[in-house]
């Protein structure tokens, strides 16, 4: 078959949204299979294992192939139709609005969803149901990062600049990422910087993959990022490194900053952190001593109680030395999700409307009434974050629209949220398989996927990409947008809801226009063309030029009133939870190459479950000796929310007074089990990276 019959794409999974193309495989167990695509910028052709298996969730043994209703009598799923399935969901919604206001329907929603259905999904809530109880999984990504981006520069992008400005930089600073796991065809822009002479630092408790490959690993103890970016802001001052020049031109607030970290004096915060002096002092000469510099940070910082904060520390090093708002320089955070920085960006979390504008802005709201003809002030407020509205279920919030997140593995303090779950007077999830979420549902409604349908999806680098539908997808599955069009119908709401994804997309533009993140001058054409367009993207006026859009941002300003960025002062302080005798180690969670996110899809992959087949606690071989277990040993991890076990995996990569484990699974292994909902007060993030935890044998089947 020619290269011609190829489909260009892009892997259904991380952020990165690596480049590949799909030829169809016709009377092959699977329908499609991959083909790189070198011509795409980021990845080069490079694919990961889950990208190259990635068709394997297509197959129909794995995914859903009709919709599933609980059978009152039985208690459980059965096949149901369309017609049956989708005015179940309708009676369940429209019963509990009557009997209990609209605010008792909630709406979570998922950052791998394209931005056509994150913006579609946000409308139905707020226009079908009128409710203001929606958010999404993306909350548990990177909202730290985000509110750190707005109240430094006053626009949040994960990345400012491409990936290729990544290794032409001096200097990266790499906080809590492990992207030779995480990402991996983008190890190579960090190999990349240092064979042009750049140096790499790595702030990992863990000496990961990505740990190795650094110049210089800090390991500092979970939950003290903070005070380590403090001392090294700090020593920059106390050495007299600090760029007066641009702190003055550029930016406002560094007096109070200044006399923030100076409270954090190296000794302080190595007592803190774990890191030793002369490690500060080197990483200060390093990030200091090259001409441009970058800091990256990733999960570790960000998912804590104070997240906001130490993104935040992270951007006053950038700003105090120079090295933001530059060529080559500046703060960037490591996106996770898929789309998780477009699912944020056109409704789906509780406070904003598309184009990033604020539900609470009476001009944002008045925009996009317009676009959707209806009055302003009929759009109801903005509601709960997504642990809070969990949190909420079957209490104030009783019926439950779900698409494309599985809580049930990957929410903090899981086993509460999947005792919310199971309260509620009513579950309807959209889903491609049947995940544990799925599973307690009283309607399941089978949907497309990549493959299987048109959209684009915004890069990290707020690069916005078209996914083409490559093939037919089984009888029996419908489209999201298909999904929300025959429920608004259902519901009364006859219009407005196109099951066309670039006649959603278009309107999608219009709503965006004026915005933060502005795609009116984006449209599916274009970005083929383009491999992507990098917002904001303005539409330009009869017989102009198209705008370019914009790989770099805060080049000539920054994005606030006065085009200056913001210092915001922070100190240092615990985490919500601190170790004590009772619970004397820290627990940090995380991913591993071969699965992606809760695992819903990937545990359905052979390949990549054979090479990560379940859970595991990561631990030193001095804590291993005290608690008295051997590799492969059943371990019991205990929080003051529950217990989770599983085998031993021992190590020197790991701090001895901190043990890791992944967060991909479901059952005994459950980490999300463990986990700490304490939220961040600014991004309402939940602590998912520092818990306090015993450790003991656990009695095997067996029973020695």
């Amino acid at each position: 078959m020619s290269e011609v019959s190829t489909v260009p794409t892009h892997c259904p999974y991380c952020a990165l949204q690596c480049g590949m193309s799909l030829r169809p495989t016709p009377g092959a167990e699977l329908p499609v299979e991959v083909v790189e695509r070198p011509g795409f910028p980021v990845n080069r052709g490079a694919l990961c294992g889950k990208g190259r298996t990635a068709p394997a969730v297509l197959s129909t043994r794995v995914r859903l192939t009709e919709p599933l209703v609980r059978d009152p009598g039985t208690g459980r799923l059965a096949p149901a139709t369309w017609e049956e399935a989708l005015t179940a969901v309708a009676d369940g919604l429209r019963r509990t609005r009557a009997g209990h206001g609209p605010d008792a329907v909630g709406v979570f929603g998922g950052g791998g969803l394209t931005n056509e259905k994150a913006y579609a999904l946000g409308k139905f809530a707020r226009l079908v149901l009128a409710t203001s109880q929606i958010d999404y999984n993306g909350r548990f990504c990177m909202s730290s990062a985000a509110a750190a981006h707005q109240r430094a520069f006053g626009l949040d992008r994960g990345l400012p600049f491409p990936l290729e400005d990544v290794p032409k930089t001096g200097c990266v600073i790499l906080v809590g990422s492990n992207l030779a796991e995480t990402m991996p065809p983008a190890l190579r822009y960090l190999t990349e910087l240092k064979a042009n002479g750049g140096t790499l630092i790595v702030v990992d408790p863990r000496r990961t993959r990505t740990a190795e490959q650094a110049d210089l690993h800090l390991a500092p103890r979970p939950g003290t990022d903070l005070a380590l970016a403090l001392g090294m802001l700090h020593l920059v001052v106390a050495e007299g490194r600090v760029d007066e020049e641009f702190v003055t031109a550029r930016t406002d607030g560094w007096p109070a900053a200044r006399a923030g970290a100076m409270s954090h004096w190296p000794e302080h915060v190595e007592r803190l952190t774990g890191v030793p002096v002369p490690q500060l002092r080197e990483a200060v000469r390093m990030f200091c001593d090259a001409d441009s510099g970058m800091v990256l940070t990733a999960r570790g910082p960000e998912q804590q109680s104070k997240g906001t904060d130490t993104v935040g520390a992270w951007i006053n090093l950038c700003l105090a030395t120079g090295k933001a708002g530059r060529p080559l320089s500046g703060y960037g955070c490591l996106t996770g999700q898929g789309n998780g920085q477009g699912g944020r960006e056109h409704g789906q979390k509780a406070d904003q409307l598309p184009g990033y504008r604020k539900l609470d802005d009476p001009a944002a709201r008045a925009h996009v009434a317009g676009v959707w003809g209806v009055a302003p002030e009929s759009l109801p407020g903005p509601g709960r974050s997504a642990y809070e509205l969990l949190d909420a279920l079957g209490g104030e919030v009783k019926a439950l629209l779900l698409m494309g997140s599985n809580p049930v593995v990957s929410a903090p303090r899981a086993a509460h949220v999947e005792e919310r779950l199971r309260s509620l007077d009513f579950l309807a999830v959209a889903d491609v398989v049947l995940s544990e979420t799925a599973a307690l549902a009283d309607v399941v409604l089978p949907v497309t996927q990549w493959a299987e349908e048109t959209g684009t999806t915004t890069s990290l680098e707020g690069r916005v990409l078209l996914r083409r539908r490559a093939l037919t997808p089984p009888p029996g599955v419908r489209s999201d947008l298909e999904v929300l069009h025959g429920l608004a119908a259902l519901l009364d709401w006859e219009k407005g809801f196109p099951t066309d994804p670039e006649e959603v997309f278009d309107e999608l533009r219009r709503a965006s226009a004026g915005g933060a993140a502005d795609y009116a001058g984006i449209g599916y054409r274009r970005i083929e063309e383009e491999q992507g367009v990098f917002w904001p993207c303005p539409e330009t006026g009869p017989g102009e030029p198209p705008h370019p859009g914009t790989p770099r941002l805060f080049l000539d300003r920054f994005a606030t009133a006065d085009g200056r960025a913001r210092f915001v002062p922070v100190v240092h302080r615990p985490a919500a939870e601190e170790t004590d005798a009772e619970y004397p180690v820290v627990l940090t969670t995380g991913r591993v190459v071969s699965q992606y996110q809760s695992g819903a899809q990937t545990r359905r992959v052979p390949e990549l479950n054979a090479a990560a087949p379940g859970p595991f606690v990561e631990l030193h071989p001095r804590l291993a000796e005290r608690v008295g277990v051997a590799e492969g040993d059943p371990v019991a991890v205990h929080s003051r929310r529950g217990t989770a076990v599983a085998p031993a995996r021992i190590t020197t990569a790991i701090r001895p007074d901190t043990v890791f484990m992944p967060f991909h699974w479901a059952g005994e292994g459950r980490a999300n089990t463990l986990t700490n909902p304490a939220l961040d007060p600014v991004s309402r993030m939940p602590e998912f990276k520092v818990c306090a935890v015993r450790l003991e044998r656990a009695t095997d089947a067996t029973g020695a």
